[in-house]
């Protein structure tokens, strides 16, 4: 199996986990973030945990990497236990990750139009909306949080619905294009024998 349709498999099941996801924060999104928030925080303090007894289990290590082991998983997990006892905070944040993420996503999107393009792939133009499109949900989360806050897990839901959606696209686009050339190469070849 190659790289590339390893990728694309990856890819593509990503996409369809984006659109998963999102429904559930579109229909339940009170009981989502409750749960997003608190899971956070555990897995936070439980690495903070995980860190610090690292740090006192093993012997081996010199002082040095044992000190900052256990001083990184103090830190860690007193932000964990933070998430916990103060999980509005974390809240209010989330829109600003969401944002990051999605951005990044629209980013890698542009990407792939950008690709589409130079493969003269007659309809690149749509996955090029589409990636300016996750640009701007992304942007709109990350620089108005405070709108995006009231309506934050559905406006994420919809967000990663969306994304997941356009990703599925853009992805059959690039495979059907990979395709094309594919075969115009094997054409290419039996035209010469």
């Amino acid at each position: 199996m190659n790289f590339f349709f390893r990728l694309k498999t990856n890819f593509f099941i990503d996409a369809i986990i984006l659109v998963v996801v999102g429904l559930i924060l579109v229909f339940l999104p009170g009981t989502t973030l409750t749960i997003l928030t608190k899971a956070i925080g555990v897995l936070i303090l439980v690495a903070g945990i995980a860190s610090v007894a690292s740090g006192i289990i093993k012997k081996e290590q010199n002082m040095l990497t044992r000190n900052s082991s256990l001083g990184m998983g103090l830190i860690v997990s007193v932000v964990g236990l933070w998430i916990l006892i103060n999980p509005h905070f974390f809240e209010s944040i989330i829109p600003i990750i969401a944002g990051v993420i999605i951005l990044f996503s629209g980013l890698m999107n542009l990407g792939e139009a950008i690709s589409l393009s130079r493969s003269k792939y007659s309809n690149w133009w749509v996955a090029l909306i589409l990636a300016v499109l996750t640009i701007l949900v992304g942007a709109f989360l990350l620089f108005r949080p405070v709108i995006a806050l009231s309506y934050v897990v559905q406006l994420i839901g919809g967000a990663l619905i969306y994304n997941g959606i356009s990703n599925l696209w853009i992805v059959s686009r690039i495979h059907k294009v990979d395709k094309e050339n594919g075969k115009e190469v094997i054409d290419v070849e039996s035209k010469e024998l």
